[in-house]
């Protein structure tokens, strides 16, 4: 079944659709050797290219892939900065492949912000992420050096409705720390990394470090230290669509493997183990009644690890 050039491409990670709409407008994608017109559709035989390059969409993933990664501050996005002569290594440099297909981060990080990325393989859904921004609760966790009483917190969510980009605070609290140096807690809707700064910034407060730690339902996991990413499974992923207002995805399977019980597992309708009877491996089985009578013996399951 054909369908439209622009959505084939946000499908399969290559672009936004947004930006595969640019892309044809501009000239860098052809079908089958023909620069590519805007709403073209096209079939699963038919040969995509950008920039002269081809699109090998028959490899990719079966499935939409989507995971988390433990951004560190001051770690570039996709290119940095050579220091001392050498080029550190950025965000997507860390990045698995992404089998035929290409990450897109949902809401990146300013450089100077660290904690949670979350990247897709599906244009669909980082659009609806850009669509939803402000509505998509997050929440962050700074580090302040100045005092933090109960009248300055309390005053936080009024200002923050009156800054010059508007957004939301949901809760702030107290996360820890000593002395005049704190750990505050946010859940927000509508923030950046650097409305927060400003805000806080604004009432006095020096902002030392800012990590974001949950994006919509996705929370950054513990065990994912920094600079390491974790793939979300399918149950992880389905909330995030379902937060962006989006169907699921198929489920993948692996043929073959799926629909086999587990082993060590007994289910129901299974046949329990026998006994050996004390025979060593290699040994052959002595003949039973019935096959003694000149009937085969019944046919028993596999056998399975208890």
């Amino acid at each position: 079944m054909s369908e439209r050039l622009q959505k084939v491409l946000a499908a399969a990670g290559v672009a936004s659709r947004r930006q595969a709409e640019e892309w044809i407008r501009a000239g860098r994608v052809t079908v089958n050797g023909r620069p590519a017109e805007l709403g073209q559709r096209v079939d699963e035989g038919d040969t995509l290219a950008v920039d002269g390059r081809r699109l090998r969409l028959e490899k990719a993933a079966p499935a939409h892939l989507a995971l988390i990664y433990h951004r560190p501050a001051g770690e570039a996005l996709r290119e940095a900065e050579p220091v001392d002569g050498e080029v550190p290594k950025t965000t997507y440099d860390r990045l698995p492949p992404a089998r035929g297909r290409r990450w897109l981060p949902l809401s990146p990080l300013a450089p100077a912000d660290g904690g949670l990325e979350v990247f897709t393989t599906d244009g669909d859904l980082r659009a609806a992420a850009s669509r939803l921004a402000h509505e998509i609760v997050s929440g962050y966790s700074v580090r302040v050096r100045g005092d933090v009483t109960e009248e300055l917190l309390a005053g936080l969510a009024a200002a923050a409705q009156s800054a010059d980009v508007p957004f939301t605070i949901e809760s702030v609290a107290v996360g820890g720390g000593e002395g005049r140096n704190r750990w505050l807690d946010f859940e927000t809707s509508g923030a950046r990394g650097r409305d927060l700064r400003a805000l806080l910034q604004s009432h006095g407060l020096e902002v030392s470090r800012l990590m974001r730690t949950r994006f919509g339902p996705i929370a950054l996991d513990p065990t994912v230290v920094r600079a390491r990413y974790r793939e979300l499974p399918e149950p992880e992923r389905d909330r995030l669509y379902d937060a962006m207002g989006l169907a699921r995805p198929a489920r993948r399977r692996r043929p073959g493997r799926d629909d086999e019980p587990r082993r060590g597992a007994r289910g129901e309708g299974q046949r329990p183990q026998r006994a050996t009877g004390g025979r060593r491996a290699g040994e052959p089985r002595e003949p039973g009644p019935r096959a003694a009578a000149g009937k085969a013996p019944p046919r028993g399951g596999p056998r399975r690890r208890g």
